[in-house]
């Protein structure tokens, strides 16, 4: 019988894992840790406790009749010998044995236990996950080398259910230095999901080498020049663990860039935006009208190939300071522009701490309203896969502060229960990540993991949900608009997915940041304030707090030319959500 998370458990007796510190052990810290695991993944944990004699541990192998025994000793080598040779005589006696038999201690307690025929599996302590995971899921190849861990999303996601998988973001300039540390990454077996940075060159102008800056070349990332360079990306990631692969869209080329990554890393899923990468931002050659057109034409591409979706919009707003309800809105109409687009599986990523001066309190807030909303469009044929991120403007330069910060940041992020924790290297502020970077701050991630999973904390509180709560009656408001900017009768017809119309939302201001003063595609004129920890837009004449609704209706009112719908305009915007045909 297969549990809810589709994994490969036994039922009834052999779910059973009988657990014993032995002779005058009484260390049980490690045991509890793998007890807390083999519980969330379905077996029943039974703990004889510190110091058991072996002869209540084999009367309670026959009573008990366990799948798997644990043996833990952390004492010394010698006595552990004698222990060890007890155990062997008694358990040769029993006509019933476990299936499975694993000793944990310190390492020279370990090599003692090896040469003892009976045990399977051995730990020393502060193994990862994964690999505790992959023994209880029994799943290994056939020669009994490595666990058979899935390499494709969806079936790793299911896989390491209930912990999420870990990503990280990696490409150094050397092209040889970042094979290496792909196949260092993966041997750590400290991360499911490897995403690689491309540089500029290869992002703007792979398909067109004769554009290419070379002075420019690892500028941003990995230089990849060749389908052979994609290859071997994908073969060096093919040990230890084997890390899922994912890479940038490009900033045009989309969907041949897609098809290469498709058939050469496996892309694990594709990053797409809406309204950023391109001329607005200076990150790519189009203008805005025309990277949104080919950015949905690539998102409708990725669902016709069932390949799963981050549309990586809603953030880049906050990161330049825009007001919370605009991210939270561009959330929900990411999540509508997906769905209509044909994307059954759609990847949101909540990227906390942006503007990073806002509170952790009312940074949640936002993020609870994101996926209160993209929570109201999941049905059978458009799931949503929740991705954390710490934002990377939020870290202090210095080292150890930033460790301190990634470790509280996570702890926020995790009380969402993500699928997906992508780890932001401590060191980014300071200096590109390397290989050991990367390693060191998956290690605090994952100790902030398992200690909150093995707990049941809550720090939402009435103020959160308040904010919340006002967050997504705002965004619903602001994408009732969408349709009343569609000036031809044919854009009425799909204004959600035509390019003119949210192209639209910038050029009229409705979508807007401070950071976009003086830019040809956006109007650039909103002001915003941190206030007891959120972001709310700012009238600096009045000097007071402006409300999403009201700055809009100001717009709406000084240009109706602009909008289809020229008077009671209150009549048609509500609060309810938007209903998807």
């Amino acid at each position: 019988m297969k549990n809810k998370n589709n994994i490969n458990l036994r039922t009834g007796k052999e779910k059973k894992i009988l657990l014993a510190c032995i002779g005058q052990c009484v260390h049980v810290a490690g045991t509890y840790n793998f007890m807390n695991i083999a519980t969330k993944l379905g077996y029943d944990c039974i703990f004889l406790g510190p110091a058991t004699p072996i002869s209540l541990i084999i009367d309670k192998i026959k009573g008990y009749k366990p799948y798997i025994l644990g043996l833990s000793y952390r004492l010394t080598a010698t006595t552990a010998l004698h222990l060890l040779n007890e155990f062997e005589e008694e358990y040769k006696q029993l006509e019933e044995k476990p299936k499975k038999l694993f000793f944990a201690g310190i390492p020279e307690v370990v090599e003692v236990a090896k040469k003892y025929k009976c045990f399977n599996e051995f730990f020393v302590g502060g193994e990862p996950i994964y690999k505790i995971i992959s023994i209880l899921k029994n799943e290994k190849k056939n020669d009994g080398s490595e666990p058979n861990i899935p390499l494709e999303l969806l079936s790793r996601i299911r896989w390491k259910k209930p912990y999420p998988l870990i990503r990280a973001h990696f490409g150094l300039s050397d092209f040889n230095k970042t094979l290496e540390g792909i196949s260092k990454l993966a041997k750590s077996r400290i991360l499911d999901v490897i995403s690689i940075a491309p540089d500029q060159n290869t992002q703007e102008n792979f398909f067109h080498p004769e554009d290419q800056n070379t002075s420019l070349s690892g500028a941003g990332g990995v230089p990849l020049r060749s389908k052979d360079d994609f290859i071997k990306l994908h073969e060096a990631r093919l040990i230890g663990n084997f890390p899922l692969l994912r890479i940038y869209a490009g900033t045009r080329d989309f969907i041949k860039l897609a098809k290469l990554y498709k058939e050469t890393i496996q892309n694990a899923w594709a990053a797409i935006p809406i309204f950023w990468f391109n001329q607005m931002d200076g990150r790519g050659p189009l203008t805005l009208k025309e990277s949104i057109k080919q950015h949905l034409e690539a998102i409708k591409w990725h669902g016709e190939n069932n390949i799963p979706v981050e549309i990586n919009d809603p953030h880049h707003w906050s990161l330049r300071d825009s007001p919370d309800a605009i991210a939270v809105a561009d959330m929900y109409l990411c999540g509508i522009i997906a769905k209509k687009l044909g994307v059954k599986h759609y990847i949101a990523q909540y990227m906390f701490n942006t503007p990073p001066s806002c509170s952790f309190d009312m940074d949640l807030a936002k993020i609870l309203a994101k996926d209160e909303l993209l929570n109201t469009l999941k049905d059978e044929n458009f799931q949503v896969i929740k991705q954390v991120r710490t934002g990377l403007a939020s870290f202090p330069l210095n080292l150890d502060k930033a460790k301190g910060h990634l470790a509280a940041a996570t702890l926020i992020q995790l009380l969402i229960k993500p699928d997906i924790v992508h780890v932001v290297t401590h060191s980014e502020a300071s200096h590109a990540a390397q290989p050991d970077d990367i390693i060191e701050s998956c290690n605090i991630v994952n100790q902030v993991i398992d200690r909150t999973y093995s707990s049941n904390i809550n720090f939402i509180d009435d103020r959160i949900l308040k904010r919340k709560e006002e967050l997504v009656q705002q965004a619903r408001w602001i994408i009732k608009l969408v349709p009343l900017l569609a000036k031809k009768s044919f854009e009425l017809e799909d204004p959600f997915i035509n390019h003119k119309v949210l192209a639209r939302l910038v050029k009229y201001g409705i979508f807007d940041a401070p950071h976009l003063k003086n830019n040809k595609f956006a109007k650039g004129k909103i002001n915003t304030k941190i206030i007891n920890g959120a972001c709310y837009s700012w009238d600096n004449i009045r000097q007071i707090q402006i409300h999403e609704i009201e700055r809009i209706k100001n717009i709406m009112t000084n240009h109706p030319n602009k909008f289809a719908l020229k008077t009671d305009f209150d009549k048609r915007l509500t609060y309810e959500k938007v209903i998807i045909k």
